[in-house]
């Protein structure tokens, strides 16, 4: 055997390995970003992030490369065991639509990998953002009220005085302007 051909073998392990790697993130790894990113119980996690398998499992017709119906066959691109199916001497020959390049099967496969984890962290993205909204509108609505309460009049005026008249500062008419209380002032 000689260094070409050992260095073949070596590749087409480490191809194998690459692929067997990503058919398992895809299962795993949407379950430990639920358990981290949620407040579920460890119940509902367990079903929420188990679902890619089921998935897998029940749409992709992977465990029978070839079959499947028409209109469920399309789905079983968008898991990794296809192109990992695609990768295997023998079992490639029998496969419908792998791809024809080794190299764009890999990429693929590493998509697909990641469709589902992109998924829970559009999520979680999602929720952060419509957390930090809401936090805005209560702030804004909470200084609102605090403006217009009759406590933060009387100590406004005990600081700055009545608008116009002068009680030993001199206060910029914009500075002032900002101060008032009065909405009309900011038209």
């Amino acid at each position: 055997m000689g260094m070409h051909q050992l260095g073949d073998r070596y590749h087409e392990r480490s191809v194998f390995f690459f692929a067997l790697m990503f058919n398992i993130v895809a299962l795993t790894f949407p379950l430990i970003f639920i358990a981290l990113y949620s407040t579920l119980p460890v119940e509902l996690v367990q079903m929420v992030g188990f679902t890619p398998f089921l998935f897998m499992i029940f749409f992709s017709t992977t465990f029978s490369p070839g079959a499947g119906v028409a209109g469920i066959k399309a789905v079983r691109y968008l898991f990794p065991r296809f192109y990992l199916w695609c990768e295997l001497p023998g079992v490639e020959d029998d496969m419908e639509d792998c791809p024809e390049d080794r190299i764009e099967n890999m990429i693929y496969l590493f998509l697909s990998a990641q469709v589902f984890n992109t998924l829970i962290f559009s999520l979680v993205f999602a929720k952060h953002c419509k957390k930090k909204i809401d936090e805005s509108r209560i702030i804004e609505e909470r200084k609102d009220l605090a403006m217009n309460s009759d406590l933060f009049r009387s100590i406004q005026k005990e600081l700055f005085g009545e608008p116009g008249v002068s009680n030993g500062f001199e206060i910029s008419g914009e500075f002032q302007r900002l101060l008032s209380p009065d909405i009309d002032s900011f038209l």
